[in-house]
């Protein structure tokens, strides 16, 4: 990008971060060369990402950056060097699109332009765009808004819409925030759905599967709902998965279906709901006990585990949902995107009560930890952080921070903008905090991206930069596995 194209934020000139959200359309396979420091010699896996590749089309932007096709990374740590790729993932919306180079298809936000005869009763389209999973021998592009993807994990060449073998049927959707339950190695998804039709129209409900390690959708239920959930992600604990609905709503979806309006129009905050903390039981799927809990919003969710009679969840608590704003004009210099504040909740299942308690004050979003302590009492957790350093447009610092709600904050140079940190297990592991932390992080002076490295136990610790021959836009989620996929080197 030309010096005169940057973005700029204050009085100093420093670019933000909206460089960052220009288009990659080219598809890349090279090993990465440029590298400051020495990668660890006790770092190997796949370290996968996605988000959306792009924000335009043509001459049009997206209505929502919910909207952008998806496009996966990977970094592939191996003896012989870090491996880069990216490629999009062949939706009919990336191909339609590509095609025509204009919008063809609804979205979150997004409408074809030409009007109701061109929006009318049309579903909004999967951009497979959220995140990543490797389970059961799969590779999944995963959007809440459709079924997922299935990727070659070595190419990344799109294999197709993947239904566990039709188990996932008709209209069935499957989030983007499935977790593994380490005791049983069992993926635990959901999914807002309909469960019939009743007097007053369709009834709400929540789908949950649970895939095995062997990549089989084997158990399944449904969990009445009083209205169309807002839910983004869920906590998991040995025993239950913990669902918040909060004061996100959907108004009327009438105009949705007819074509009149986006979902991005109709979804709202509203103080006076308060937020439903739903406990399912792992075993049965079904529903044991629900509370009730101040208005808010839990975006996404760290930890959780049980405590004797308490469920203990710790996640990013938001008081509006203001961000919208700034989500369906991404380009626009006077929106911010910004982060929750860290809350831990403790639910009584005896009792029935439910407290409350702030962890942090440091705005912070994408929280992480040690998956390998999924669902049992863990230590400690990363965010990403938006500090106040003159350059704040974005996620702009890392945080270390332990369960007492001690932190460690790194901030990155103005000008540079990261994103969800990833933990990764050094080989041979034997402490929760025992390898390192991945973040990539947009240069916005360079207008390319580089993969920060620094270790989970002294975060502090910079251990080394691998630059990119390329920006990468910015992307939402991450995952991480020991797992390596060769293929012949490429350097294209």
């Amino acid at each position: 990008m030309a010096e005169s194209e940057m973005y700029r934020e204050g009085a100093n000139e420093v670019p933000d971060c909206r460089g960052g959200l220009e288009n990659l359309d080219e598809e890349h396979a090279y090993l990465i060369d440029d590298i400051e420091g020495d990668v660890p010699a006790d770092l190997r896996g796949t370290f996968f990402r996605n988000g959306p590749g792009r924000q335009r089309i043509g001459d049009s932007q997206y209505g929502h950056w919910f909207d952008g096709d998806g496009m996966l990374c990977s970094f592939s740590f191996q003896d012989s060097g870090v491996q880069f790729r990216n490629r999009y993932v062949r939706t009919p919306k990336y191909i339609d699109e590509t095609k025509a180079q204009a919008v063809q298809h609804r979205g979150f936000g997004t409408q074809v332009p030409g009007g109701l005869r061109k929006n009318f009763l049309k579903p909004p389209a999967n951009p497979a765009n959220t995140n990543t999973m490797w389970h059961g021998g799969h590779l999944l592009a995963l959007n809440e808004g459709g079924k997922p993807w299935a990727l070659d994990p070595a190419t990344l060449e799109t294999k197709g819409e993947f239904t566990y073998n039709g188990k996932l049927k008709g209209p069935e959707v499957f989030s983007a925030h499935g977790k593994v339950h380490p005791r049983t190695g069992d993926y635990i998804n959901f999914g807002a759905g309909i469960s019939g039709m009743g007097l007053k129209g369709p009834k709400p409900c929540l789908h949950i599967y649970r895939i095995n390690p062997e990549g089989n959708l084997f158990k399944r239920a449904s969990v009445p709902m009083a209205n169309f959930p807002f839910c983004h992600d869920f906590a998991l604990t040995n025993r239950y998965a913990i669902f918040f609905t909060g004061s996100i709503v959907f108004g009327n979806m009438l105009p949705v279906i007819l074509g009149t309006r986006t979902i991005s129009d109709q979804v709202q905050f509203d103080p006076s709901i308060p937020m439903q903390i739903i406990v399912i039981d792992l075993d049965t799927l079904q529903e044991v006990k629900r509370f009730e809990n101040a208005p808010g919003a839990m975006i996404h969710f760290g930890n959780a585990f049980d405590d004797g009679d308490e469920v203990v969840v710790d996640g990013m608590y938001a008081s509006d949902f203001e961000a919208n704003d700034t989500l369906t004009d991404v380009f626009n210099p006077d929106g911010r995107f910004g982060g929750g504040t860290y809350y831990r909740y403790r639910m009584n299942m005896r009792t029935g009560s439910v407290e409350s308690s702030k962890v942090c004050d440091v705005e912070s979003e994408f929280p992480t930890f040690n998956l390998d302590y999924t669902g049992r009492k863990n230590s400690v957790t990363y965010t990403a952080c938006s500090v106040d350093n003159g350059a704040n447009s974005f996620f702009n610092a890392i945080q270390r921070i332990t369960h007492d709600g001690d932190g460690t904050i790194v901030e990155l140079p103005k000008g540079k903008y990261g994103s969800e940190p990833m933990f990764a297990p050094a080989v041979g592991a034997s402490r929760e905090d025992d390898g390192y932390i991945l973040e990539v992080v947009y240069d916005g002076w360079t207008h390319n991206s580089e993969l920060q490295i620094f270790r989970a136990d002294r975060i502090e610790d910079h251990v080394c930069t691998l630059k990119l021959r390329h920006h990468v836009p910015h992307q939402f989620h991450g995952h991480f596995t020991t797992e390596l996929f060769p293929t012949e080197s490429a350097n294209v």
